[in-house]
């Protein structure tokens, strides 16, 4: 296949990036950045777009590359609803030409497990991928369901949302923003102990950038079966913020761990569990997860992140 990603240089895009790539397809990625276009896509065999893609000048770029691929793949960290429809309405308008009874252009837009975090308890709590996306609990993200209802109604297309839980791996993402760097800098500071936020009962539903963006592309290729579908990547069960925070105190020394509260609506979806079981990828693709646990693989996940922090300041120091 012939594929955009749009993204391309993000924590999740660029894992689907070099996820298309290593499964045989001709791949263009989007980024703002013309340094990271020429060092980090041209030599890894992705064909770079260098675009502001929300401006109409940067649509115009990168919809011309969307009319003549088989599927786009929206990575996007958009800031609300408007933003994101201007994204799946200027992919609409470029294919809105192809021929009567060719095939349907393909759609996969990147949301998020918490439109689905309905918290911890019994069996009321329990969502799946197959239910409407109803989480009031976060306030922060549930504009994206308006995203999800558009790519997926949309009769022209073949429409597919993919939901990530909390994506772990290489930097650490948001593991790395709410607790790997606190106890980061405690260490480097001198400090016996570290803040992170947790939720009372610590579980969070978790997986590995790789194995998210694994299913990505398997979706993408079966976009005909899989359109007009919600697909969760996830881990089969739940870990636990608790585990976690205790791995990195037995690795880097420190003596401890103290909760706090969240700051913000952010930080509490990211805290908030959601108590599901991924099915409906391994069903239609046969797509299964591979990579350990957070808790369970810590020894190399807090290695690849300290790495990653003093690749990012020595980049920061040759500006």
């Amino acid at each position: 296949m012939k594929v955009l990603i749009l993204g391309a240089s993000g924590f999740i895009g660029s894992a689907v990036t070099h996820a298309f790539v290593r499964a045989g397809h001709i791949v263009w990625g989007q980024t703002r950045s013309q340094d990271t276009a020429d060092i980090q896509f041209g030599p890894r065999e992705i064909i770079p777009v260098v675009c502001d893609p929300t401006t109409t000048e940067g649509q115009a770029t990168w919809t011309k590359i969307a009319k003549q691929v088989d599927a786009v793949v929206d990575c996007l960290a958009a800031g609300g609803a408007e933003q994101a429809l201007s994204i799946l309405n200027a992919f609409l308008a470029a294919v809105k030409g192809r021929p009567k009874g060719s095939p349907r252009p393909t759609y996969v837009y990147c949301s998020g497990h918490y439109v689905m975090a309905r918290g911890y308890g019994g069996l009321d709590e329990w969502s799946d991928e197959r239910q409407p996306a109803e989480a009031p609990i976060n306030k922060g993200t549930i504009w994206r369901t308006k995203i999800e209802g558009a790519v997926l109604g949309e009769s022209s297309i073949n429409g597919i949302v993919v939901r990530p839980a909390c994506v772990y791996g290489s930097s650490g993402s948001y593991f790395g923003d709410y607790h790997f760097k606190p106890a980061l800098e405690a260490l480097n500071s001198g400090k016996s102990e570290f803040d992170s936020i947790i939720s009372a009962n610590g579980k969070i539903l978790t997986i590995h950038q790789d194995d998210a963006a694994e299913l990505f592309v398997r979706v993408a290729e079966a976009a005909p079966v899989c359109r007009g579908q919600v697909f969760l990547a996830a881990n089969p069960s739940t870990d636990n913020i608790r585990d976690i925070l205790d791995a990195i105190v037995r690795i880097t020394g420190l003596k401890a761990w103290k909760a706090k509260a969240p700051a913000d609506a952010y930080e509490t979806a990211w805290i908030t569990p959601l108590l599901a079981r991924p099915s409906l990828g391994n069903a239609l693709t046969g797509w299964q997860p591979k990579r350990m646990a957070v808790s369970d693989g810590m020894d190399v996940y807090w290695m690849s992140f300290v790495k990653s922090e003093e690749l990012k300041k020595n980049r920061q120091s040759k500006m």
